[in-house]
């Protein structure tokens, strides 16, 4: 896999402050995350390190940070070293990773979807499987497979759009388009149908697949319209992923 965020990390990062990815995204995937305490986590496509930072926050005993992108690492680590918390980074491909050790739970904030082919991904889900002991847990923000029919810029409103190459197939190309201030800044994932997750996560030594829908924290987003994110949620474009080593 290409390093694609190499030439957007500082623009991708900014985006963290966006209302969506501060009051879907972040209690979204931190619920998924779940209590942490005590335990050692693997944080795959860290970009920037803000979710691994928070999980260490959140009483994990160890936390390591992943990311194919040098640029991405190299943000992670100017963090770690401007407030130190322990935490390690490595750049490695989630498809090919080093031996990090055994892990009580492995997550990642968007990763599966950036496989190029169905290959690609079984590599990935291996490479998790291999870090967890059994009943780990493996728990991911991902490319909804129910993908919404409604028109390219049904997303402006929340700092993005987003297209779909072609038909619904595995493999099909997702570009995206995405706002950091002033800066507009593009990246692609792929498609894939829900089957083929819940195979490949089969083969790799997972047990039954739960998919979880978005959650909205409304009670931080203070001063932002009750049904802001209604037309988000009605046709969300991510989904919530979760399963556990055999």
């Amino acid at each position: 896999m290409n390093a694609q965020y190499d030439e957007i990390a500082e623009q991708y990062a900014r985006t963290r402050h966006s209302p969506l990815r501060r009051w879907v995204e972040q209690p979204s995937f931190l619920g998924l995350a779940g209590d942490v305490r005590g335990l050692r986590v693997l944080d795959l496509a860290c970009g920037d390190g803000f979710y691994t930072r928070a999980l260490k926050q959140a009483g994990a005993t160890e936390v390591v940070g992943v990311d194919i992108s040098p640029a991405m690492i190299a943000l992670a680590t100017q963090n770690e070293q401007a407030s130190p918390l322990g935490v390690e980074y490595v750049c490695a491909d989630a498809a090919a990773l080093p031996d990090l050790g055994r892990f009580d739970r492995v997550v990642a904030a968007y990763l599966l979807h950036y496989a190029p082919d169905r290959s690609v991904l079984s590599a990935m889900c291996s490479s998790i499987a291999r870090c967890l002991g059994t009943g780990g847990d493996f728990v991911t923000l991902n490319e909804n497979p129910a993908q919404s029919d409604e028109p390219a810029g049904a997303y402006a409103r929340y700092g993005f759009t987003k297209s779909l190459d072609g038909p619904l197939a595995d493999g099909a190309t997702i570009r995206y388009r995405m706002l950091a201030g002033r800066e507009s800044f593009g990246f692609e994932a792929c498609y894939y149908c829900r089957e083929t997750y819940e195979a490949v996560l089969h083969d790799a030594g997972f047990g039954a697949v739960q998919w979880h829908d978005l959650v909205v924290d409304r009670a931080a987003a203070d001063g932002v319209d009750a049904d802001y994110f209604d037309a988000y949620l009605a046709h969300p474009p991510v989904i919530g992923l979760s399963c556990r080593r055999r």
